[in-house]
């Protein structure tokens, strides 16, 4: 019976623990506080995991460098793909979605057919995949210098968000000197481009926000002049007269100041129609044909030929969209070949196969006429194989570099701790080596050596006495050798037939024998032998080896002494009896 109960307990307990790990929701939720549901929960864990919008504090709405850090621009390096989040910015949202910002400023989207809330941009992954595509073709215009040198190479979105009085060029148009600088696209414009670009807008454009540069101003005080002054510590525009008169006196006289250049130019030239297929509007007269052509026509009929030569001239400034014929056409779609603003594209590319549309940068059509031409579109299909075989070996080799660093530093761990093992295994094997030693030595002299201090003191005298005895026979020895020497010596006068001087040569020839035969005189006149008790030196032995033998070596039988002048009238004959008539004549 305790069984079941115990059961009961633990299931009750597990259920207890996976209703803790679930979000709490209903009645259980107002009592503690929290009101989440499913979908709120998914959208918790998905902020966690994905990168989102967010408006920085004082805007009141996105900019182009929250999309730049969206699709992981990197302006320091790409400053040409800064086109894309400026078209993802002023692109509208689908049909299907809308458009919510917290009060923390951070945009999530509504789709609306399947009702659910992410903070992923329904166009995310179009612009991946434009950008994607960009960055292979950017590789590709590397390699050819013509189109290359006209990229604007440069991150004019970081000039503008740094200067507030960059004085430069309207970007759309190249022509005009700009006088309107968006907040939120972060471009200047002059009024025309401008106006053409956003006045119209459909989408996210029409609300931007502009803010006019020292071209397009005028002076802070009079409101008459051109701006000709910016005072750096004012951060405002003065004409020569008003600076003069507010900055005469007082803390003013330090402030830092320059000067600014200003045009006075407006666009005067009306929109033209293409000639060749009076539909789309003119984006280039011809020079030597003198007629006017949109993008499309211009390479159509200057395809071959000599037409291929000749040069075109800018003449429509801001190209209109080929569909609603309002707002400047911003972008080139690749599969339609034609001129659209983003709104347009969005809307017409919204759902089926169209979605998968790529496009390019048309806000200058110089780029884009060079980038039609079949020429490089033929070096664009075969530099982008190349590109991408490239790109896959690279990051094939650039892959492995991490794990390769980690497989070293963890492979270098793993040998230093082998190593330290196997150094302290090599320790201890020989420590009980030297043990082993140790002992086996200790067991071989207990076992041999006496063990009792009597039986020690036995053996060294036993030792001791046949050292002894030893010592007094090598004495004898040495004794009986020196006077038979002596005796030789003594006695060699005796023979007629022999030489004394040579005797006595020959027995100092041999080892010890000078100072024997010295010794043993002064033992003789001395009445005795001073050495007879003492052991010969080490030079002498009574013994001798193979070498010094006289038994096998011909050293004592030949002549001895200066063998060049010997006297053979003095010769011992009894030692050369074998000698023949060449050998005692020295002719051998």
């Amino acid at each position: 019976s305790s069984r079941p109960a115990e059961t009961g307990r633990r299931a009750a307990i597990t259920a207890s623990m996976e209703e803790a790990k679930q979000p709490v929701f209903g009645g259980e939720a107002e009592r503690i506080g929290t009101r989440l549901d499913l979908a709120t929960d998914e959208f918790l864990k998905e902020t966690k995991t994905c990168r989102a919008l967010q408006i920085a504090p004082g805007n009141g709405q996105l900019t182009a460098m929250e999309f730049v850090a969206y699709l992981g621009i990197n302006l320091q390096l790409e400053p040409e793909l800064a086109w894309i989040a400026r078209e993802m910015l002023a692109a509208p949202m689908p049909p299907q979605a809308s458009l919510k910002v917290s009060k923390a400023g951070v945009c999530y989207f509504h789709d609306l057919v399947n009702d659910y809330y992410t903070i992923e941009h329904p166009l995310t992954q179009r612009y991946l995949k434009v950008l994607e595509r960009q960055r292979l073709d950017l590789l590709c215009l590397r390699t050819k210098p013509s189109v290359n040198g006209l990229l604007f190479s440069q991150p004019d979105m970081l000039f503008h968000k740094q200067f507030r009085n960059l004085q430069i060029p309207c970007q759309a148009c190249n022509v005009m000197q700009s006088t309107l600088k968006c907040n939120e696209c972060l471009m200047s414009f002059c009024q025309s481009c401008a106006d053409s670009l956003h006045k119209n807008a459909l989408g996210p454009r029409k609300n931007h926000t502009f803010l006019t540069t020292a071209c397009g101003s005028l002076c802070s005080t009079c409101t008459v002049k051109k701006p000709q002054v910016f005072c750096a510590n004012c951060e405002d525009y003065f004409c020569f007269k008003c600076f003069e008169d507010m900055h005469r006196r007082g803390n003013r006289l330090q402030h830092k100041s320059m000067l600014v250049s200003v045009s006075d130019g407006d666009i005067i030239e009306p929109q033209k129609r293409c000639e060749e297929c009076e539909d789309r509007p003119a984006a280039f007269a011809c020079d030597y044909c003198l007629d006017n052509y949109c993008v499309q026509c211009f390479w159509k009929c200057h395809f071959n030929g000599h037409r291929r030569q000749h040069t075109a001239s800018k003449v429509s400034v801001v190209p209109m969209c080929n569909q609603c014929q309002n707002v400047r056409a911003t972008i080139f779609s690749e599969q339609t070949q034609e001129l659209m603003c983003t709104e347009c594209f969005t809307m017409l590319h919204a759902k089926g196969n169209r979605m998968l549309h790529l496009f390019m940068d048309a806000m200058d059509p110089l780029i884009l006429l060079e980038r039609l031409d079949p020429a490089f579109q033929e070096h664009m299909r075969r530099a982008r194989p190349r590109i991408l075989w490239a790109l896959s070996q690279l990051q094939g080799w650039v892959k492995g570099i991490e794990a390769r660093r980690n497989f070293k530093k963890r492979k270098d761990v793993v040998l230093m701790i082998q190593r330290r093992w196997r150094g302290v295994l090599t320790r201890r094997r020989l420590l009980g080596m030297l043990h082993m030693h140790k002992w086996r030595r200790r067991q071989v002299n207990n076992y041999f050596l006496p063990k009792t201090a009597a039986e020690r003191r036995a053996v060294k005298q036993k030792t001791a006495a046949m050292l002894a005895a030893k010592d007094v026979t090598t004495r004898a020895a040495n004794q009986s050798l020196l006077e038979l020497r002596s005796t030789i010596i003594n006695t060699s006068s005796a023979d007629p037939l022999e030489d004394p001087t040579m005797t006595r040569d020959s027995m100092e020839n041999l080892p010890g024998g000078a100072m024997s035969t010295a010794s043993f005189f002064n033992a003789s006149q001395t009445g005795g032998f001073k050495g007879g008790s003492q052991t010969m030196p080490a030079g002498v032995s009574p013994y001798t080896n193979y070498d010094q033998s006289s038994r096998f070596n011909g050293s004592m039988t030949g002549p001895v002494g200066n063998k060049q002048t010997q006297d053979l009238a003095n010769k011992d004959i009894r030692k050369v009896g074998g000698d023949t008539l060449r050998q005692i004549t020295r002719l051998d």
